[in-house]
């Protein structure tokens, strides 16, 4: 049989060619409503394993590639789009690529009306949330998944370098007098400044918070301090915000970088560097000692091990749980924070503040996540019956949320366990907010449709501000220690706890404060509008058994 040719018209665009190649991730569709024919992009084609760039009936075909619980809205919307009942198709929902794997997407689409003859075409635009960019949205340079990336491709050349981890010191002082969109000027306006210092040598990324680093050519550490000294000049006298100049004040570490060791560990010694550069040599760039490498392949080993934990049945892993004080008279338990620790032999125990940060870019964490929430719900449901509302609060990796199918594993787990939803609040530790707005916001609306709370964890900090209140519907802030530690002296900090409360009551978001560690913090810190407190005034984290014999 004589295979049909599909009618063209309006489709074939040097337009379309150009826009469709600009993104891996976003791709267009335009459907001549006349014939019922549709062009998309390429790299949807491939991504999803769809018949062709052309083909017929694209909206009944696209449909059967959409996640089952989410095909009735798909159609409805169209339908609704079609008819004329509204102007434009904007809807996220679940597809399965070639992989069979389900991926979020964010479908855009409006109807063009056609003029003095020419037919009506249908136009959009599909998000492939599954798929993470490289470029930084805030700053447009380079981000950590494309530092992670390139690091790999020098370790592969065998090539040496010196990576440079530059950080804003006391950034919070510039977002709480001035605020966070001014905030984020700066950091373009300091991008701009790093990216013509390093164009034609190097690169240069942004990483979490106020973070920047530079991959560097092999310098001596003369030419390195005269490059690291240029930058803390032009940060001070060269940043200009709105023809305003602002003086911002640098810290740096160096690591030399040979390829006998990974990404991450390398992006850890940096960052090891830089809090010594900040609190120890006052912005002086601070050189990674080589004689820790040793440390560093114990590190890789314990690193390894930790991931065979996982693979089996996550042995030597545990939870510790802290508790969580209502506000009101300081005494009454309202819930509880489940905390990971790992102890195995020959390591014995590992502090969670050093392996942690080492799982949660690892895609093993994904599986260790899932462990921690079944195990915490098991162990914090014996609370229930002496406390009906309590709440037990479990930390949420970027890793995690990020995945497609973490929600449904979320529910699942709370079936089997047999948890009630309203009493598990999820934490969304910081990396979490730097997952596209849309995409958070779809995430969050999920669990919250099942009765599960969603907590804002370090608020304060990194890419958290007050405008995130508005932009995602959180039950619970967590407001970072490191504005606690002095609230009894520091005024910065307590104008900066008096603004976040009050703006959190205004907006029914529930304050939780961590890090009380005497009575005079706590009676203090009562007077702002908190509905919580946490610290080790009340216990530090502690196993299930003695919890239980201590709060009930």
């Amino acid at each position: 049989m004589e295979k049909k040719e599909l009618d063209r018209a309006e489709l074939d665009s040097r337009i379309f060619d150009g826009f469709a190649e600009t993104s891996k991730r976003r791709y267009i569709y335009v459907c001549n409503m006349e014939t019922g024919v549709s062009r998309w992009s390429r790299n949807a084609v491939e991504h999803f394993g769809l018949p062709g760039e052309y083909f017929e009936n694209a909206g009944e075909i696209w449909g059967s590639y959409i996640h089952p619980a989410d095909r009735e809205m798909y159609f409805k919307d169209i339908e609704a789009v079609f008819s004329g009942e509204k102007n434009r198709h904007e809807l996220d929902y679940r597809v399965k690529n070639i992989e069979g794997d389900y991926v979020t997407c964010t479908c855009r689409g409006v109807i063009l009306k056609g003029e003095n003859g020419e037919v009506d075409l249908f136009v959009g635009t599909i998000v492939n949330h599954g798929i993470v960019e490289n470029i930084d949205a805030t700053t447009n340079l380079y981000n950590i998944y494309e530092f992670w990336k390139n690091l790999q491709a020098v370790k592969e050349s065998g090539e040496c370098c010196r990576v440079l981890m530059l950080g804003v010191n006391n950034f919070s002082d510039i977002n709480a007098i001035y605020g966070y969109s001014y905030g984020d000027k700066v950091l373009r306006g300091l991008s701009s400044i790093l990216l013509e210092m390093v164009r034609g040598i190097g690169k240069v990324y942004r990483m979490d918070g106020v973070r920047f680093v530079c991959i560097l050519p092999n310098y001596s550490n003369e030419e390195l301090g005269d490059f690291y000294a240029r930058i803390q000049y032009a940060a001070r006298h060269a940043l200009f915000v709105d023809d305003v100049r602002i003086s911002v004040s640098m810290s740096g570490g160096v690591v030399d970088y040979q390829g006998d060791y990974d990404e991450y560990m390398v992006q850890a010694n940096a960052k090891y560097a830089l809090e010594r550069s900040k609190q120890e040599k006052n912005g002086e760039l601070y050189y990674f000692d080589n004689r820790l490498l040793e440390n560093n392949r114990r590190n890789l080993e314990v690193l390894n091990a930790l991931r065979k934990s996982i693979v089996n049945q996550c042995e030597g892993y545990y939870l510790c749980f802290q508790p969580i004080i209502s506000a009101d008279d300081g005494e009454e338990l309202v819930g509880a924070e489940a905390l990971l620790r790992w102890n195995l032999e020959p390591y014995g125990e590992v502090p969670p503040g050093r392996f942690i940060p080492w799982l949660e870019n690892d895609p093993s964490f994904y599986d260790l996540g899932n462990w921690i929430i079944r195990e915490a719900l098991v162990k914090g449901k014996k609370l229930l019956d002496e406390y009906p509302d309590f709440v037990l609060n479990v930390n949420i990796a970027y890793t995690q949320l990020s995945h497609i199918g973490f929600v449904e594993a979320v529910k699942a787990i709370l079936d089997e366990t047999g948890y009630p939803p309203g009493n598990l609040c999820l934490e969304l530790t910081e990396r979490c907010r730097q997952l596209e707005k849309e995409y958070l916001r779809k995430e969050i609306d999920d669990l919250k449709s099942v009765g599960i709370k969603i907590a804002m964890d370090d608020f304060g900090t990194g890419f958290s501000s007050l405008n995130l209140l508005s932009e995602l519907p959180v039950n619970t802030i967590k407001i970072d220690r490191g504005f606690i530690v002095d609230i009894q002296t520091n005024e910065t900090n307590q104008a900066i706890v008096e603004a976040i409360t009050n703006c959190a009551r205004k907006l029914n978001v529930h304050v939780c404060c961590e890090g009380l560690e005497t009575r005079e913090m706590i009676e203090f810190i009562r007077q702002y509008p908190i509905y919580s407190i946490q610290g080790y005034y009340y216990s530090k984290p502690i196993r299930i058994e003695p919890f239980m014999a201590k709060f009930c």
